[in-house]
């Protein structure tokens, strides 16, 4: 309604006033493109200075009732602008900026533009990587909060305080905060946004916790509920995360094509959030798992380009979600080595902030590189460490989304002493890997096994099973007791006849003619 009143405005009335900018800025946060908001939140404050400059020219002795441009509006302004900046661009430096001016300006009963701050700050510690210090920052704002008795604050806290929770390995303590979220948002009375607006965000939150538990169809429900939620609202902000829930639901149950119209479906809401702190946050690494998936090396390889092109991203955290997906890049092109340099530093950082998320699927990376080195029992001993971390959490796909390599690693740790408390857990591990379900071709690959020109060899059978295990070329000569020269020749074979360039794209291919149904 408040937006209706705006736009039956002469554009150029609304933007002399410093409170109707403002007004309409904050409107269209979640709405539109930050461009847009920002673009509005300048013209507030340009608007704020004119009306400053003409009241100190005016005679003081007037006396304004409700002056035009006091500086506790100027606080609301930096307000907004950090809102802005922490969210969408993750610089945390301008988002302090903005919140150090905020603070100076703000009086004591703008509790809710205060508030406003301390999400900014929070948000600004969550680009840094600093996922602990955001969740003291938190507490911070809901002792606030209480003490005011804002349910739609309330509400908002509790989604924060979510994905801190995630990020933070808290897996099951995430899910009770989104619990509390939810019933916090059905029992307000009269929510001011429209309550699918802000229900799309906990339920999307959700979703992606039953992903990691492997309880795929209820995740797939609540994510297809909280993004029909958001388009409904036009929740622009939320549509990213939640189309990249999707794409992971899609990639753990191997359904090619949805992932295909999942990863456009991103690639467009990206193009017109122009957020690329965003984009890397929440899908790159997905995005790239899925061109793999595909066998399309020239496409990860052109988004790497692009990013070394490109002025590096001003948030750690973003950086390092492209460090990860650039790691898996590495792997697939068999390059273990250049893969455990990158990974040194990227694991030492998340968990310096001890961000065990972050950490496990790292040292699951790692697992593998140190498996393609033949350094098997590094790739054991940190195999154990992330059993031990993942245990108390009950993470599932985080393991098996790592495909049958990680299945035959663990089940030769299955063979050795572990702490007695993670053999149940180990257990379901395995289990999870035995019901997985087989990929079925489709239109990115076609044609069944039968249709190839020249079938595989029984041989060539053979190494290719090996080379989905991620084995080495002296790995499979030692396995097969064949010459290394022998192994090369039968890998370059295989090459030719799927018609492929290398070997990840070999192993795609081949499961989706169904040459690797034992697998």
């Amino acid at each position: 309604m408040l937006r209706s009143w705006i736009e039956q405005l002469p554009r150029e009335v609304v933007r002399e006033r410093p409170r109707l900018c403002l007004a309409e800025a904050s409107s269209l946060f979640w709405i539109v493109p930050p461009g847009i908001t920002e673009s509005w939140v300048r013209d507030a404050r340009s608007a704020w200075t004119r009306a400053h400059q003409r009241k100190e020219q005016t005679d003081r002795a007037r006396g304004i009732h409700e002056p035009e441009a006091p500086t506790s509006l100027l606080g609301e302004i930096a307000a907004l602008q950090a809102t802005v900046a922490g969210f969408y661009h993750g610089d945390a430096g301008a988002t302090q900026a903005f919140c150090q001016e905020a603070l100076t300006h703000l009086e004591e009963q703008q509790w809710e533009a205060q508030l406003q701050v301390m999400f900014a700050q929070t948000r600004a510690n969550i680009a840094q990587g600093d996922f602990e210090r955001a969740m003291q920052q938190m507490q911070i704002a809901w002792n606030r909060i209480k003490t005011e008795g804002d349910q739609t604050l309330e509400s908002i806290y509790w989604r924060e305080a979510v994905w801190e929770s995630m990020m933070a390995g808290q897996l099951h303590q995430a899910w009770q905060l989104s619990q509390q979220a939810i019933h916090a948002l059905q029992t307000i009375e009269e929510p001011l946004p429209p309550l699918p607006a802000l229900l799309c965000w906990p339920y999307g939150y959700q979703a992606k916790i039953l992903h990691e538990w492997n309880r795929l169809e209820e995740a797939q429900r609540l994510a297809e509920q909280a993004i029909q939620q958001g388009e409904q609202t036009e929740m622009l902000a939320f549509l990213h995360f939640g189309y990249a829930v999707l794409l992971q639901l899609a990639l753990s149950q191997e359904r090619w094509e949805e992932a295909r119209k999942v990863s456009q479906q991103l690639a467009y809401v990206g193009r017109i959030t122009s957020s690329p702190y965003r984009a890397a946050l929440w899908s790159c690494v997905d995005q790239m798992r899925f061109w793999l998936a595909c066998g399309d090396l020239e496409q990860a390889r052109r988004w790497v380009g692009d990013i070394k092109r490109e002025a590096p991203l001003v948030s750690p955290l973003a950086r390092e979600k492209q460090g990860v997906a650039f790691v898996r890049l590495l792997l697939a092109e068999a390059q273990p080595e250049h893969a455990l340099h990158l990974l040194l530093s990227l694991v030492e950082g998340a968990t310096v902030t001890q961000r065990w998320y972050d950490v496990l699927e790292m040292w699951l990376l790692q697992i593998q590189a140190y498996h393609m080195l033949q350094q098997q029992q590094e790739a054991l001993a940190r195999l154990s460490q992330a059993v031990h971390l993942s245990a108390p959490e009950g993470y599932i796909r985080r393991f098996v989304d790592e495909g049958p390599l990680m299945a035959e690693l663990l089940s030769q740790l299955r063979k050795q002493e572990l702490q007695e408390k993670d053999l149940p857990y180990l257990e379901t591990l395995l289990r999870a890997f035995s019901q997985q379900p087989r990929a079925q071709p489709t239109h990115l690959e076609s044609g069944p096994s039968s249709m190839l020109l020249d079938p595989l060899s029984a041989r060539e059978q053979e190494v290719l099973h090996l080379l989905a295990r991620g084995a080495s070329n002296q790995k499979i000569a030692e396995t097969l007791v064949l010459a290394i020269d022998t192994i090369k020749h039968h890998v370059s074979n295989i090459l030719s006849k799927l018609e492929v360039a290398n070997r990840t794209q070999a192993v795609a291919r081949a499961r989706t003619l169904g040459l690797l149904s034992a697998e």
